[in-house]
Protein backbone atom coordinates (compact mmCIF):
# COMPACT_ATOMS: atom_id res chain seq x y z
CA UNK A 1 0.00 0.00 0.00
CA UNK A 2 3.00 2.67 -0.71
CA UNK A 3 0.71 4.55 -3.10
CA UNK A 4 -1.10 5.49 0.01
CA UNK A 5 -0.14 8.37 2.71
CA UNK A 6 -0.14 7.74 6.46
CA UNK A 7 -3.41 9.64 6.69
CA UNK A 8 -5.03 7.41 4.26
CA UNK A 9 -4.25 4.10 6.06
CA UNK A 10 -5.10 5.68 9.47
CA UNK A 11 -8.14 5.71 8.38
CA UNK A 12 -8.75 2.47 6.65
CA UNK A 13 -6.70 1.07 9.40
CA UNK A 14 -8.89 2.64 12.44
CA UNK A 15 -12.03 4.38 10.53
CA UNK A 16 -13.99 6.85 12.11
CA UNK A 17 -17.83 6.99 12.50
CA UNK A 18 -18.21 3.32 11.58
CA UNK A 19 -21.47 1.35 12.25
CA UNK A 20 -25.23 2.12 13.23
CA UNK A 21 -27.02 5.71 14.44
CA UNK A 22 -29.87 4.96 16.61
CA UNK A 23 -33.14 6.71 14.87
CA UNK A 24 -30.73 8.82 12.36
CA UNK A 25 -32.67 11.69 10.62
CA UNK A 26 -31.43 10.63 7.04
CA UNK A 27 -30.38 7.44 5.79
CA UNK A 28 -28.80 7.08 1.85
CA UNK A 29 -27.22 4.06 0.57
CA UNK A 30 -25.27 3.91 -2.58
CA UNK A 31 -23.68 1.35 -5.05
CA UNK A 32 -21.01 1.71 -7.31
CA UNK A 33 -22.25 -1.32 -10.28
CA UNK A 34 -18.19 -0.82 -11.38
CA UNK A 35 -16.52 -2.07 -8.93
CA UNK A 36 -19.47 -3.76 -6.34
CA UNK A 37 -18.52 -1.01 -3.79
CA UNK A 38 -21.71 -0.50 -1.52
CA UNK A 39 -21.74 2.72 1.22
CA UNK A 40 -24.73 3.41 3.90
CA UNK A 41 -24.49 6.86 5.52
CA UNK A 42 -26.98 7.90 8.25
CA UNK A 43 -26.82 11.56 10.43
CA UNK A 44 -28.97 12.60 13.15
CA UNK A 45 -29.42 16.58 13.20
CA UNK A 46 -29.69 19.50 15.48
CA UNK A 47 -32.95 21.68 14.36
CA UNK A 48 -30.87 24.86 13.09
CA UNK A 49 -32.59 28.28 13.20
CA UNK A 50 -36.56 27.70 12.14
CA UNK A 51 -36.00 31.17 10.06
CA UNK A 52 -33.10 29.96 8.24
CA UNK A 53 -35.04 26.95 6.88
CA UNK A 54 -33.80 23.18 6.86
CA UNK A 55 -30.33 23.90 5.36
CA UNK A 56 -29.29 25.26 8.37
CA UNK A 57 -29.98 22.25 10.35
CA UNK A 58 -26.74 21.30 11.64
CA UNK A 59 -24.68 17.38 11.78
CA UNK A 60 -24.25 16.22 15.44
CA UNK A 61 -23.80 12.38 14.62
CA UNK A 62 -22.66 10.78 11.53
CA UNK A 63 -22.25 6.83 11.16
CA UNK A 64 -21.17 5.11 7.79
CA UNK A 65 -20.76 1.15 7.03
CA UNK A 66 -19.13 0.00 3.75
CA UNK A 67 -18.48 -2.68 2.05
CA UNK A 68 -15.41 -2.36 -0.46
CA UNK A 69 -12.29 -1.24 -0.82
CA UNK A 70 -10.09 0.52 1.35
CA UNK A 71 -10.11 3.40 -0.35
CA UNK A 72 -13.99 3.58 -0.02
CA UNK A 73 -13.78 2.71 3.46
CA UNK A 74 -10.91 5.39 4.29
CA UNK A 75 -13.01 7.96 1.76
CA UNK A 76 -16.04 7.54 4.19
CA UNK A 77 -14.21 7.96 7.43
CA UNK A 78 -12.90 10.99 6.53
CA UNK A 79 -16.27 12.23 4.89
CA UNK A 80 -17.66 11.50 7.60
CA UNK A 81 -14.88 13.43 10.31
CA UNK A 82 -15.96 16.48 7.96
CA UNK A 83 -19.48 16.89 8.16
CA UNK A 84 -19.75 16.53 12.11
CA UNK A 85 -20.52 20.30 13.49
CA UNK A 86 -21.15 21.33 9.90
CA UNK A 87 -24.79 22.35 8.25
CA UNK A 88 -26.91 20.99 5.62
CA UNK A 89 -25.93 23.66 3.40
CA UNK A 90 -22.19 23.95 4.20
CA UNK A 91 -21.89 19.96 4.00
CA UNK A 92 -23.41 19.93 0.55
CA UNK A 93 -20.24 22.35 -0.14
CA UNK A 94 -18.21 19.39 0.55
CA UNK A 95 -16.26 18.60 -2.81
CA UNK A 96 -13.89 15.83 -4.01
CA UNK A 97 -10.90 17.50 -4.07
CA UNK A 98 -11.68 18.51 -0.07
CA UNK A 99 -12.34 14.63 0.35
CA UNK A 100 -9.34 13.77 -1.54
CA UNK A 101 -7.54 16.42 0.66
CA UNK A 102 -8.28 14.92 3.86
CA UNK A 103 -7.14 11.53 3.14
CA UNK A 104 -3.83 12.97 1.79
CA UNK A 105 -4.43 12.27 -1.80
CA UNK A 106 -5.74 9.08 -3.89
CA UNK A 107 -3.84 7.07 -6.66
CA UNK A 108 -6.12 7.97 -9.68
CA UNK A 109 -7.60 4.91 -9.76
CA UNK A 110 -9.04 5.00 -6.27
CA UNK A 111 -10.97 8.75 -6.99
CA UNK A 112 -14.18 6.50 -7.61
CA UNK A 113 -14.39 5.95 -3.70
CA UNK A 114 -14.63 9.77 -2.59
CA UNK A 115 -17.18 9.84 -5.60
CA UNK A 116 -18.83 7.33 -3.79
CA UNK A 117 -18.64 9.24 -0.42
CA UNK A 118 -20.45 12.07 -2.04
CA UNK A 119 -22.65 10.10 -4.12
CA UNK A 120 -23.66 8.77 -0.67
CA UNK A 121 -24.16 12.89 0.61
CA UNK A 122 -25.96 13.72 -2.13
CA UNK A 123 -28.52 11.34 -1.70
CA UNK A 124 -28.71 11.65 2.14
CA UNK A 125 -28.91 15.42 1.41
CA UNK A 126 -31.99 14.85 -1.08
CA UNK A 127 -33.36 12.34 1.65
CA UNK A 128 -33.59 14.85 4.08
CA UNK A 129 -34.96 17.69 1.78
CA UNK A 130 -37.90 15.16 0.64
CA UNK A 131 -38.43 14.64 4.35
CA UNK A 132 -39.07 18.54 5.23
Amino acid sequence: MSDYSETFLDHYERPRNLGDLDSPDAVAIVHDATCGDLLRLAVKLEPGDHGAGPAASRIVAVRFKAYGCAATIAAASALTEMLVGRTLQEAAAIDQVAVVSALGGLPPRRLHAAGLALQALAELLAARAANK
